[in-house]
């Protein structure tokens, strides 16, 4: 028993180390990642707007610039569907580097794109260009992040995992935010339109460099190496290994595709509604723009503990009613946002964004990783979660800071129609998520032992000829 006893404590201790490294990375990737996302619609609500879209109306140059921000969400169905085609055929850990690659490149020549004034209209499309590289990156990052921590974690334990890449996310909030604040401290408002501005973007290269170095020293997942290991003993081509990842979601799993969409309408929405256009609305409120970048960096640390916590509750009490709770809570807190974010005191405009990412937003993306990666086979996880998750995006994310800004403006700067904007995607979450099953004690390859058509792959005990068929 003692001998037993000290084999496995070495063992289990060397499990904590992989996991640790494992969650490490996963925030320290998600946070360098999304740091070059967040960093231009920071930039596409202060600053591209003059740069790049100068116009006698002010409204216009920032409905022309938050558009951009919009059309890197068109891009980012694209990246889930090349990225999560490699990410279920070749390994997880290919597609995230692959992706961390796209928009680090991407994001540093941004910094280098001459302004409207100087090459005309070639500047915006360049932009435009670059930003649709960007988007392709994104859209497989977050889901692949969230997999990435589901198929390591215990099974206790997957939500707190999953919720690892909506915290790092998050984290990337408070870099970008942190960068473009410390730039402006550092400038004048006009050294900052100038070129100061370009400082963040360019050290994204650094920031990416060791993000690859913290990916590149993980091994691939457990959940995926075992499909390889099953395929290559049962020796059978299947049809269904045939297809594209893709193509077999699309005839057995379209229903938890909608589901996601669905579930993902008001995180994703809100979050750049709190993010892009809530700028926008302090600005004319009369507050400074280092009053707006305060309040993401207070938001973004908000959500890297609401976040995990999400995560934790979700593994005690279910996925279902922690994303409830936070499609209730945004409905609620969608008129006192505005109320309190157009106060004339910047403290309490600041607590506002803070309070409206961390408590709504974090919920509800916190628990948004465990539940992309329940829902869909191993086989067409990677593909399944990116894919439904960023077409969601599409339809619900990418123009939410553009529709805000026109329906407040449409309202004669009114932020009403917001509010209700706000309510309807809460609404939209809800009615999903009370819809999905919930996936808190089932088997992550529970949909692998259960898919239809039957994808049997055999494994043959080679001392008693017993045939061991996995349905």
């Amino acid at each position: 028993m003692a001998q037993h006893s000290s084999a496995a404590q070495p063992a289990a201790t060397q499990e904590r180390g992989v996991l640790a490294r494992v969650a490490g990375a996963v925030l320290l990737g998600s946070a360098l990642e999304w740091y070059d996302y967040f960093l231009y619609g920071t930039a596409a609500a202060l600053v591209f707007n003059e740069v790049f879209f100068p116009s006698s109306s002010p409204t216009m140059s920032l409905l022309l610039s938050l558009a951009t921000f919009g059309v890197g969400f068109v891009a980012r169905p694209v990246g889930a569907i090349v990225f999560g085609h490699i990410g279920d055929k070749f390994g997880r850990k290919p597609a995230l580097i692959a992706a961390l690659m796209l928009m680090g490149v991407s994001t540093t020549l941004m910094a280098f794109i001459p302004s409207h004034a100087t090459i005309g209209i070639a500047a915006p499309a360049i932009l435009v260009l670059l930003r649709l590289v960007q988007g392709a990156g994104a859209g497989a990052e977050y889901s692949g992040a969230a997999i990435f921590g589901v198929e390591y974690a215990p099974d206790h334990r997957r939500g707190v995992y999953g919720a690892i890449g909506a915290a790092g996310a998050y984290a990337g909030l408070v870099l970008s935010s942190a960068a473009v604040l410390l730039t402006t401290a550092l400038t004048t408002d006009a050294q900052f339109l100038a070129w100061g501005w370009r400082l963040p973007f360019m050290a994204s290269i650094v920031l990416i460099g060791l993000g690859m170095w913290m990916r590149l020293r993980l091994e691939e997942t457990p959940a995926f190496e075992e499909t390889v290991v099953e395929a290559e003993a049962g020796n059978e081509v299947v049809e269904a290994a045939e297809r594209s990842p893709l193509t077999t979601l699309l005839k057995t799993q379209w229903r938890n595709i909608l589901l996601v969409m669905g579930m993902v309408a008001a995180p994703l929405a809100l979050s750049y509604v709190y993010q892009v256009y809530a700028l926008a609305f302090m600005k004319d409120a009369g507050h400074s723009d280092e009053v707006g970048t305060t309040s993401l960096v207070v938001a973004g640390f908000a959500v890297t503990i609401t976040a995990p916590l999400a995560g934790l509750a979700s593994d005690r009490w279910g996925r279902r009613p922690v994303l409830l709770a936070g499609a209730v809570f945004a409905a609620a807190y969608a008129y006192p946002f505005f109320w309190l974010a157009g106060s004339d005191n910047a403290l309490v405009a600041i607590l506002a964004v803070g309070i409206a990412q961390g408590g709504s937003v974090g919920i509800m993306f916190g628990v948004q990783g465990v539940i992309l990666a329940e829902l869909f086979a191993t086989e067409t996880r990677y593909s399944g979660a990116a894919f439904s998750r960023e077409v969601g995006a599409v339809v619900f994310g990418g123009l939410a800071p553009f529709i805000s800004v026109g329906l407040s403006s449409a309202a004669g700067g009114a932020s009403w129609p917001v509010g209700l904007y706000v309510i309807g995607l809460a609404t939209i979450t809800f009615v999903a998520g009370f819809l999905a099953p919930e996936t808190r004690h089932r088997a992550l390859n529970a949909l692998d032992l259960a898919k239809n058509p039957v994808t049997t792959t055999a494994a043959r005990d080679g001392e008693n000829g017993l045939e061991v068929a996995a349905r």
